[in-house]
């Protein structure tokens, strides 16, 4: 249970569970000494109110609490320091880049964790199931995980197309319709393409799936579902693209599984029914 994301992102708390919430996520582990009183005394609230809030979020009581508050805060401990643009340097050894590679991808999967709304995923996960075709407008190295989530979704029989040429997209873009979905992946928001795609898309009243970071979803107001990635990579002073590219895989492996598991029986039926047309040559 991630507890730190049903309080950061838990829209039904009431003013008094969500400054419960912040008193528990900033005491984290010292939260282990305290009773009930004196838990609910440092938030300043009543004893009733803890046992609501535990409620709230799917616990059984303030042990229960505790013990989610001490097992995030000992996770996080856990997690090896990384300069995420720069994780290694010219006196690495390969046993060291492999502890830092490490510490890169908890640290990015569990940022992207934090920002990714269930809710938004959901609400994604549908439209995808609802539509004829989906159409995926990237560019630059995100065109490689797009490329994989198009035949993932071709392999669920879903309709999909991923264009690497501007002007491939331009044309798809202006051919879409309502009954299309168009997923944009631009990590800072600034892709050139989307200066002339999203304003077609808006005109042709496309569903837009918008993944990229916090500030990509700032410039670029009004569209159905925003799926929010780690933000902490540069967009210029680093060796690659390591985080992002982690961060925007994670956010379309999330998605195809959750569209996969909303129509999980069709999914399944298409898949082993194009097992004989798609096995690899060799294979009985």
């Amino acid at each position: 249970m991630d507890i730190r994301r049903k309080i950061t992102q838990g829209k039904s708390l009431t003013p008094t569970e969500q400054q419960l919430g912040r008193t528990a996520l900033a005491m984290g582990e010292d939260v282990r000494g305290l009773s009930i009183k004196e838990f609910a005394a440092c938030a300043n609230v009543s004893v009733a109110s803890v046992h609501r809030f535990c409620k709230k979020l799917g616990l059984e009581g303030f042990k229960d609490l505790k013990v989610e508050l001490i097992r995030q805060a000992t996770e996080a401990g856990n997690r090896r320091d990384v300069d995420i643009n720069f994780p290694f340097d010219a006196t690495s050894t390969p046993a060291q880049v492999m502890e830092r590679m490490e510490g890169l991808y908890q640290t990015t999967l569990a940022e992207t964790q934090e920002l990714l709304d269930p809710a938004q995923l959901d609400h994604a996960a549908k439209l995808i199931m609802r539509a004829g075709t989906v159409d995926i407008y990237t560019g630059s190295h995100n065109l490689y995980p797009a490329g994989m989530f198009r035949d993932r979704l071709l392999s669920a029989g879903k309709s999909a197309t991923c264009h690497d040429s501007v002007e491939a997209q331009v044309r798809t873009a202006l051919a879409s319709g309502p009954d299309h979905v168009a997923i944009v992946i631009s990590y800072s928001g600034l892709a050139p393409n989307l200066k002339e795609i999203l304003p077609i898309l808006s005109s042709r009243h496309v569903p837009v799936i918008v993944i990229g970071t916090p500030h990509c979803a700032r410039i670029h107001p009004g569209f159905a579902a925003y799926l929010t990635v780690s933000d902490h990579e540069s967009m210029t002073h680093r060796i690659t693209q390591f985080a992002s590219h982690i961060a925007v895989q994670y956010v379309l492996d999330s998605l195809y599984s959750s569209y996969f598991a909303k129509d999980y029986a069709r999914c399944s039926e298409f898949l082993e029914r194009s097992f004989p047309y798609t096995r690899l040559p060799g294979l009985k």
